[in-house]
Order: structure tokens, then sequence, then C-alpha cells
């Protein structure tokens, strides 16, 4: 027979184990993972019919190992009849792991959109799920000209020029062939700089920024000596001269004063030959400066700016402060 102390012993030692044994379940049910992500890029939204990307990161706080199957649905408070579409990829993975959201918005109308991507574990156990907002907004299809390499030099001296780099930049979706030119040279003045590209036309496609190189040139005369060298056919001709007074060697009296005539009439007639050049000069000048302009000494600043086939200009070239623009000194 069990006396009452052997009895409530075995009663507190039941519950003990009772207590234990419940505590352990929830402990083992609680492994679970969790899901956060980033921001959508482009962050300031997108053009109905653009794409719109996000990372979306799995992880786990308490080892979780499991599959976790993911999904994602578009949803929208303003009752529109046509909704993005998402993919993520992959659509299954194992903590720690980051998966790509991509929203697709072609038929899309402008507005906020709420995109719901969730976890589900192996057997429908646990789930997580994180949410994101999608901006679809109506950018301007147009381009920004910038100089993305100063000029250099930034100094020259009428008749020199210098060189620039300038990025022609797409906003949203632009897409379009751009030609390049010179709105302005300021101060007005006769013979003042002039510009050209290259190459003249930019291609903007594929969201790619391509560049051009841009000459400043400047009007001026250049002096040049001419080339006092003898043609080489006279070369030809002074190396004779040694040869007959060689030949003249043990020859009578009267053929070595032919040979000597000989000498000096062909010196005389290379002198004659070569004396024109030895005092011409030679005036060069460019092909754009026919008429002997020089650009006078003065800081130049110079507008840059560009139109496509459809008219369309840099939207920076709407304010002063915003506008393309190279300075060159001409000294």
């Amino acid at each position: 027979m069990l006396n009452f102390r052997q009895v409530i012993r075995a009663i507190v030692l039941a519950l003990l184990l009772s207590l234990f044994a419940a505590a352990h379940v929830p402990l083992a049910a609680a492994q679970t993972f969790a899901l956060s992500a980033s921001a959508f890029s482009p962050p300031a939204g997108v053009d109905p019919g653009g794409t719109a990307t996000a990372t979306i990161t799995l992880s786990t706080p308490d080892s979780y190992t499991g599959s976790v199957a993911l999904t994602c649905v578009v949803t929208s408070n303003q009752g529109a009849s046509t909704l993005p579409s998402c993919l993520i990829s992959p659509s299954a993975a194992t903590p720690y792991a980051t998966p790509s959201l991509t929203v697709t918005t072609v038929g899309v109308s402008a507005g906020t959109y709420t995109v719901t991507v969730t976890g589900t574990g192996t057997g429908g156990s646990p789930t997580a799920s994180v949410t994101l907002y999608l901006n679809v907004v109506d950018v301007p299809q147009d381009y920004t000209l910038t100089v993305s390499t100063a000029i250099s030099p930034g100094t020259v001296t009428a008749g020199d020029g210098a060189q620039a780099i300038v990025t022609v930049t797409p906003i949203a979706s632009y897409i379009g062939e751009v030609t390049l030119s010179c709105l302005s040279v300021t101060p007005i003045t006769t013979a003042a700089p002039f510009c050209a590209f290259n190459p003249p036309t930019v291609d903007v496609s594929n969201g790619t920024a391509p560049t051009a190189v841009l000459t400043v040139s400047t009007y001026g005369t250049l002096q040049n000596q001419a080339n006092l060298s003898m043609p080489r056919v006279f070369y030809a001709l002074w190396l004779a001269i040694p040869g007959l007074g060689l030949v003249g060697i043990g020859v009578s009296e009267g053929s070595r004063k032919k040979l000597l005539g000989l000498l000096l009439l062909v010196g005389v007639a290379v002198g004659l030959l070569i004396l024109p050049s030895c005092n011409s000069t030679n005036t060069l000048s460019n092909s754009n400066n026919s008429n002997g302009l020089v650009t006078p000494n003065n800081t130049y600043t110079i507008t840059l700016t560009g139109v496509d086939k459809n008219g369309v200009s840099p939207s920076n070239t709407t304010t002063s402060t915003s506008q393309a623009t190279v300075t060159l000194t001409v000294n």
C-alpha cells in the first residue's frame, strides 16, 4: 500500500512530466521563416507598359530547413480593369535565398498597385507574406544632354580647338535617334568659335546612354615656312660632280678643261633651279577660314542641344541653369 506522501509525490512527478512535454511540443512546431523585400526599381515608379523589379529575401529565425513555395498577387483599390502581372523566380526556395520579383504593366493604367508575396512551407504550414506598393505613372518620354567630360584644353590660341564628351541619357523608356548641335555661342561676335559632334547623331535604345565627342574650333591664320630641302633629283646631280672630278684625273690638259667647264655649267644650272625656293613662304589656313578671319580674344560659352525625328529636345534645356554648356577662353 502506498502511503499518502508517496501518492502526492507520484502526482507531482506526473504533473511535472506533462508540463515538460507540453513545453517542448510548441517549440518543435514554432520553426518558421520570414519574408522581406527591397523597394521596387525604378523607385519613382514605372511608365505604363514598363517593368519594375524587386528582391525578395527568404530567411529563418530558428533554422527552418523545409522548402518554401513562393507566389505573388497584384490587387488594386481603384477598380482597375487590367492589373499588372507578377512573377517570382525561382518559385520555390529554402532559407536563406533571394528570389527576384518582376512586375509587368502592359495595358495598365496609371495608379498605385499592391503586390503581395506569400511563402508557404511544406505541407501548407507555416506561411509568411510581405507587401509592396508599385506606382504606375505617366513618365515623360524624353532625354537629358550633359557634358560628361569637361572641355580640354580650357584655353586656346586663335586657330586652335578643344574637345569635350557629351552624354545623352534616356528618361523612362525613351528610344530614338538624337541629332546634336550647338544652340548658341555667347558673346556674339564675328568669327566666333564653332562646333561639331562625332558622331553627329546618337542612337538611344534599350536604356543605353550614348556619348559623342564635341570639338570646338576657332578661326586663325597659321604661317608655315616652306620646305627648303631640295628634291632628290638635285641631290643626285650634286653627287655626280665629285664623280666628274675623279673621272678627269689622268686625262689630257684639253680634256680636263672641257670637264671643268661641264662641272661649272652643272653647278650654275642647279643653283638657278633651287634659288626660288630659298626665300618663299606659304600661308596656311583651315578650310573654314577662306576670308582670313581670326577669333577675337574672349571667354565664350557654347550652349548645346539636340533634337530627335519627333522634334523632342533635351528636357534639361528648359531653364538656363540646367542647360548643357561648355566654356572656352581664346587668348
